[in-house]
């Protein structure tokens, strides 16, 4: 009988609403002089999480947003016309030509991602762990490890319908040339595809929005002071070209309404990074709608609410705000439950929680951790919101709907900490913003013609993935390849001007960090959930004795 109550109200409340943005990324991996690719994640995470959302959420019949950053389109187009890189180049070669070196280069990219890539086949698994021990005279096993490098990231979408992929993986080892050669088309044919998915979005329910076009922290361009509204650091690096802030978003929804059809009426900035200067610029470039993270509504001045929103910016702007722990859920939970339990306590919080919920956050990263690529979650959550109590919508829909309440002084921050530590809080960071800013007024005081094709490369050098890997918060095997591409994008802006670069920038800037390590803020961590690094961010590292 105490149980009886709550389930009568429940039927008397309005449904609960929930909005998914799906974002895509991946900065511009490409060599600034030659335009090779110099990382393959682009053409990898196209076989998984690209296609599996391209294909998989319009099939679904429930809505979905799809969020696309203009980098990662150009990449995929410069895969789509043949561009090859390392790790590409070392899948296609002999396997008995390999050189010792050619086979560490081989190693370092092919053996990454998440272990549950690896769990599901014994002999990937076998074969993984004694790879950085392979002789070239291995050549059965060389092979295998060239197969395996691609194969092993193919998402469930790719598997379903490529039945030749799924006896390739049942098999395990013992692969010859036509079985590499297979695997190679197929990966042609998914990225060949993958434009014509793009603009098929149109015909369903699933909607794109848009990222600025590089992925730049947009308030950090427009000054680099904003950063000191929630930073203890009074360090100014000098970069202020709001000019810059604003083509990122003019052309980044240019470029995304190129790719499908249409101009995107949302925008997700770069890392939800925002500020009440970046909002006009948002108006001007002709968004309805942009979505950033709840810790930021709770930071800013507004009127009573609840919820996702929209909350009402002014100028007919609406903002949406994310739910930060079902997001998270997603993102770092799930892929150690059954699907369908996931799914239901995904929805089911939703329900209980009430209201409209957004549940924001990255399209590809995910399922790495997923055991089949997140394919039984995804369904199972489209079937649970075909026929559950909670309604999905797009956010194009929702932006159309009376707003829940106003926002009255928007906070300066992003999805991490409300705040852009980050990408400003480390004196690496702040190194590479006055290298930014130093070639940029020099871009400025430059004849026009010059001027134009300097910026070309400066505005890559703005992303924000370069800075997210300085400083000692977040760590990859890749860190040095990372500082390289900006120096070396920095340095062309400076060629393309005709002068000479710092020499500054023939040393890493990973060489400012400071000695030591020290702990940066205060963590606290679930150890029940030891692989959710956002809660370790600000930690570090020691030796435990010492």
């Amino acid at each position: 009988c105490r149980s009886a109550s709550p389930d009568r109200s429940r039927s008397d409340r309005v449904a609960a609403t929930v909005a998914f943005l799906w974002h895509l990324h991946q900065p511009d991996y490409r060599d600034p002089w030659s335009g090779r690719p110099r990382m393959p994640w682009v053409r990898l995470h196209a076989l998984r999480g690209y296609r599996d959302l391209l294909v998989e959420l319009p099939e679904s019949g429930v809505p979905h947003t799809i969020n696309l950053t203009p980098s990662l389109l150009d990449q995929l187009e410069g895969y789509r016309l043949g561009a090859v890189d390392d790790h590409l180049e070392r899948t296609v070669q002999a396997p008995d030509t390999f050189s010792p070196d050619d086979l560490s280069a081989l190693v370092s990219t092919v053996v990454v991602g998440h272990p549950a890539m690896r769990e599901r086949s014994p002999a990937w698994r076998a074969l993984a762990a004694r790879a950085a021990h392979l002789r070239p005279s291995e050549v059965a096993a060389i092979r295998d490890l060239q197969v395996w490098g691609t194969l092993a990231w193919f998402g469930s979408s790719a598997l379903r319908d490529y039945p030749a992929l799924r006896q390739l993986r049942a098999r395990g080892s013992g692969f010859v040339d036509d079985d590499k050669a297979a695997v190679l088309e197929i990966q042609r044919q998914v990225i060949a595809e993958i434009p014509a998915l793009l603009l098929a979005l149109r015909g369903s329910q699933t909607r794109a929005s848009a990222s600025p076009y590089h992925h730049p922290i947009l308030p950090l361009l427009v000054d680099s002071r904003l950063a000191w509204r929630n930073l203890p650091t009074r360090d100014d690096a000098g970069f202020r070209y709001p000019e810059d802030a604003r083509w990122h978003l003019e052309a980044g929804r240019a470029r995304v309404a190129d790719a499908v059809g249409g101009a995107p009426a949302g925008c997700w900035p770069s890392e939800g990074s925002v500020a009440p200067e970046v909002l006009p610029m948002l108006r001007a470039a002709g968004y309805r709608w942009f979505a950033t993270d709840d810790a930021v509504l709770r930071r800013s001045r507004h009127t009573p609410g609840d919820g996702a929103g929209p909350w009402d910016v002014g100028g007919g702007l609406r903002a949406f705000f994310r739910d930060h722990d079902l997001s998270d859920r997603v993102g770092f939970s799930y892929a150690s439950r059954a699907p369908g339990d996931a799914a239901a306590d995904l929805l089911g919080e939703v329900d209980r929680r009430g209201g409209t919920r957004l549940i924001a956050l990255d399209g590809e990263n995910p399922w790495e951790s997923f055991p089949d690529a997140g394919g039984a979650f995804r369904a199972a959550l489209a079937a649970g919101l075909r026929s559950g109590p909670v309604v999905p919508v797009s956010l194009d829909e929702l932006a159309e709907r009376p707003p829940v309440g106003v926002v009255e002084a928007l906070h300066t921050g992003s999805w991490i900490g409300a705040d852009f530590r980050i990408w400003y809080g480390h004196e690496e960071d702040r190194a590479a913003w006055r290298a930014l800013a130093e070639v940029r007024a020099a871009i400025a005081a430059a004849p026009s013609e010059l001027a134009e094709r300097a910026l070309a490369h400066a505005r890559v050098a703005e992303a924000s993935d370069w800075t997210w890997w300085y400083g000692d918060d977040f760590d990859t095997p890749f860190r040095g390849a990372f500082d390289a591409l900006f120096r070396d994008r920095v340095r062309a802006a400076w060629l393309a001007l005709g002068l000479a670069a710092p020499a500054a920038l023939d040393a890493p800037l990973s060489g400012t960090r400071a000695a030591g390590r020290v702990a940066r803020a205060l963590v606290d961590p679930s150890l029940d959930e030891p692989e959710r690094w956002f809660d370790w961010v600000g930690a570090t590292k020691v030796r435990w004795p010492r």
